[in-house]
């Protein structure tokens, strides 16, 4: 079954689960993917709908294969030269992370079909970032009227914002209050339209929430979990990580040896920050190596042999893994701001 919106048709996946540009997807498959192979990467929440791709696609006679890996951003699609055309679902591709992309690969042209977004990169490679979205539950719709009437109404006018795979879930909360709605969707480093307050993020979890704490702390910003089905300010958790940030910036000013990390992800790899960084140890009287890793996580950065490590990769590595870090974790921007203690934009990069 299609269901069509203002943006073309939309496709069920996982019996209605899921709502895909898959008319969209399949025209750019036709287009780029005839005689190679095609590989589709997806979040880990969203494999299921990665599987349905796949062997949809297989059935129109495309060789595809389904990445096992999880990626967390549109910043983290794969590089494999042997694939045709790279399909990764569920992310955004934000205009931050497209001119890191830029900068790293030669970038050709870029092309817009509906909902779908598709790169050419110069060794005659194609990404197509392609949205999935969860489809309204009627059910669910209703307890969330009711759970988020008493914010709505004593913040009359506030905006509702959201990530990409909650869109639908936002024009229809956004409709039943007649509130503003963002004008895109955006991501945990990048927001694409002016932070008002107070924000009503419509999502699950505070990862998308905090960024607009991230970027302008004194936004007042409110929750609207869908699954959860409740409504809270953000403010107490953006206040845990903030001590969390003080804390590991006071202890890097101890630190003698020091780890300048830098990630292979295409929309991650910032080789323009390595000098500038080395330029500061020096000043600082810091020793230092460079280290190159794919995944920034605690699991590798805690088993390091240095006293602490400066990321250069994405900044919510710097912010949401702290409570995991044995070692002082800061970004490259924290220690490249001429003030260190300015908290007033923690996703400067």
């Amino acid at each position: 079954m299609a269901i069509m919106n203002n943006d073309g048709e939309l496709t069920e996946i996982m019996e209605g689960s899921f709502l895909l540009p898959l008319r969209n997807i399949e025209e750019l498959a036709n287009e780029y993917g005839k005689g190679g192979k095609l590989l589709i990467e997806t979040p880990l929440g969203f494999k299921g709908v990665g599987l349905e791709l796949a062997r949809y696609l297989s059935n129109k006679g495309f060789n595809v294969y389904l990445s096992g890996r999880n990626v967390w951003g549109a910043c983290d699609f794969s590089m494999v030269s042997d694939y045709r055309l790279i399909i990764h679902l569920g992310h955004a591709l934000p205009l931050n992370i497209f001119r890191i992309i830029n900068n790293n690969l030669r970038v050709i042209g870029q092309k817009h079909n509906g909902d779908v977004i598709s790169v050419e990169i110069g060794n005659n490679s194609h990404v197509v970032f392609a949205p999935v979205y969860y489809k309204p539950q009627p059910e669910l719709l209703v307890r969330l009227r009711e759970t988020a009437g008493g914010i709505v109404e004593t913040n009359p006018g506030m905006l509702v914002a959201y990530a990409s795979p909650y869109r639908l879930y936002a024009s229809e909360i956004a409709g039943m209050f007649d509130l503003p709605i963002a004008q895109g969707p955006m991501t945990g480093c990048f927001i694409q339209f002016p932070i008002s307050s107070p924000v009503l993020f419509v999502g699950s979890g505070y990862f998308y929430p905090l960024t607009f704490k991230l970027l302008r702390p004194r936004t007042t910003v409110y929750l609207l979990d869908v699954f959860r089905n409740m409504v809270e300010d953000v403010e107490h958790v953006y206040r845990r990580y903030l001590a969390m940030k003080v804390r590991m910036l006071d202890e890097f000013r101890n630190a003698k040896l020091v780890g300048i990390v830098i990630s292979r992800k295409p929309g991650q790899l910032r080789q323009d920050l390595v000098n500038p960084l080395i330029k500061k140890m020096r000043e600082l009287g810091k020793d230092f190596v460079i280290i190159e890793l794919d995944e920034v996580s605690p699991d590798f950065i805690n088993n390091l042999p240095v006293d602490a490590v400066i990321n250069t990769a994405c900044p919510r590595v710097g912010i949401d893994d702290l409570d995991r870090f044995i070692k002082p974790v800061v970004n490259a921007g924290d220690i490249l701001k001429t003030n260190t203690l300015d908290l007033n934009n923690l996703l400067v990069w």
